[in-house]
């Protein structure tokens, strides 16, 4: 049984969030699954450079419970005897490696993280690159298409359905 599927992006900057890929139908969730994963273990280690604190990475993975108590508090002695906070980090990551799904990142990319990690804002920017190209190859692939011969083409700025404004900048142009 499938979901309906998620809403259509209208134009190429609107695509589809982490929020909005719960609406899509089971095979895609699968493939985006994948991929994200995939994306995720790439980036395991970008992501452990731009976490230079435990607080508050490990306390909102605990609260949300992506990680146990005891993993929480382990982390904490490491950090306090000294063990660097990125091996802290990675070992986290590879725990949450296993468990992966969308939700993870909504936490890890949360405004508090994007706030005090700042080294995180263009790994968030590469998953919702991953997210956009993704999303419109399937998109791609689920149309055929079909190119209009060379005498076909409309040339003309009203035959392409442009707004007037648009029309004068285009005609500008040629």
């Amino acid at each position: 049984m499938a979901a309906l599927p998620g809403p259509r992006p209208s134009s190429p900057e609107k695509f589809p969030r982490f929020s909005e890929m719960g609406m899509l139908p089971v095979q895609k969730k699968e493939i985006f699954h994948e991929i994200l994963l995939n994306h995720f273990k790439e980036n395991k280690v970008e992501i452990t450079s731009a976490i230079t604190k435990p607080f508050p990475f490990l306390e909102s993975l605990r609260d949300s419970s992506f990680i146990t108590e005891k993993i929480y508090s382990d982390s904490q002695e490491a950090c306090r005897n000294l063990v660097p906070v990125g091996k802290v980090i990675y070992h986290i990551l590879c725990h949450l490696e296993k468990t992966f799904d969308k939700s993870l990142l909504r936490a890890l990319f949360s405004r508090v993280h994007l706030k005090e990690y700042p080294d995180l804002i263009p790994i968030h920017r590469s998953f919702e690159n991953v997210i956009q190209d993704t999303y419109f190859s399937q998109e791609s692939d689920r149309e055929t298409l079909k190119l209009p011969s060379s005498e076909q083409v409309p040339t003309e700025p009203k035959a392409l359905g442009m707004k007037k404004r648009d029309q004068e900048s285009f005609t500008a142009f040629r």
